[in-house]
């Protein structure tokens, strides 16, 4: 007889990813779609995506949305992500027949990172992830924990309030100056000014995108490591406010922005360190990279789904 298996899904701003997880965290057969861009494509896409992986041997699904999602799992509203006010949840049940548990991406991913990654055996810590925006996840006493239902939108502190727009409505957040929207607008800006550089090389004619400066970043082009020291000193400091409030033992940052490692990491250390309230008189929090990889939201979902079954 075949192991049971969940179906992880996470639905962010720029792609959604799924997968079979196993009850030890390990992913497969996975699925990576654009993100649905209208209301109605909302309530199709994610369900089409677990039709695909659909087997006899799934258990449950988890479904992590980079949005504001309520306790009946409910997405309320995503500052970048498409639709309101959907029923995931109840839509998913009636859709499939099966125990579903819906939850805020980045709380799955610390749900995972708490289990099988990073922060295993810490009972508190921070897990920032990096993609179109920040999402943040927080784990005291051992137990993700979500406030009224909404806590962990770190990426809406707002860092400069006369700084550009921010996808919601503010001003100056912090996912304004460290996202992988921002390392889009950085890339950009590159090409303009060096045309005939690395940036625009790996572009080959395309939009340019933050995933463009990896390369040359690698290879020593300038612009593009200023550009992720940038982005790095800016997540750093804002780790450092995150860290003053919530006393975290260990931080862990995920995300697809987070695959530039100690390009972006290592300035962080450094900016982390030098804003840390207290910094010579108590212990430093160990920033480190996720351990569940680019999947680790869907991971997170898949497990937080088998927990369901095993509690009911």
């Amino acid at each position: 007889m075949s192991s049971p298996v969940t179906i992880g899904v996470d639905l962010g701003g720029t792609n959604m990813v799924g997968g079979l997880v196993s009850i030890d965290g390990a992913i497969s057969h996975e699925i990576s779609r654009p993100s649905p861009a209208t209301h109605q494509a909302m309530l199709e896409g994610p369900f089409m995506l677990v039709g695909e992986l659909l087997t006899p041997d799934v258990e449950a699904i988890g479904l992590g949305v980079a949005g504001l999602i309520d306790g009946s799992g409910r997405l309320a509203w995503g500052p970048n992500i498409a639709g309101t006010d959907i029923a995931f949840r109840q839509l998913a049940e009636a859709a499939f027949g099966l125990p579903v548990i819906v939850d805020n991406d980045a709380n799955f991913w610390a749900f995972g990172e708490g289990t099988f990654g990073a922060a295993a055996g810490y009972d508190h810590a921070i897990v920032v992830t990096l993609g179109t925006g920040i999402g943040g996840g927080i784990i005291a006493g051992g137990q993700v924990y979500r406030g009224k239902g909404f806590a962990g939108e770190f990426g809406h502190i707002v860092i400069d309030p006369d700084g550009d727009r921010c996808t919601c409505g503010n001003r100056g957040c912090w996912e304004t100056f460290v996202s992988g929207r921002h390392l889009d607008t950085l890339a950009r800006e590159i090409v303009r000014r060096e045309p005939g550089g690395l940036v625009a090389v790996e572009a080959g004619g395309e939009s340019p995108t933050g995933s463009h400066m990896l390369a040359p970043a690698v290879a020593g082009d300038r612009s593009a490591i200023d550009a992720y020291c940038g982005v790095g000193e800016a997540l750093g400091r804002g780790l450092a406010m995150l860290a003053v409030v919530l006393d975290p033992q260990i931080i862990v940052i995920g995300g697809a922005v987070a695959a530039a490692g100690d390009l972006l990491l290592s300035p962080a250390r450094q900016a982390f360190r030098e804003r840390f309230e207290g910094a010579t008189h108590r212990p430093i929090p160990s920033i480190v990279p996720s351990r569940l990889g680019a999947n680790g939201g869907a991971i997170g979902a898949g497990l937080a789904a088998h927990r369901l079954v095993t509690e009911t």
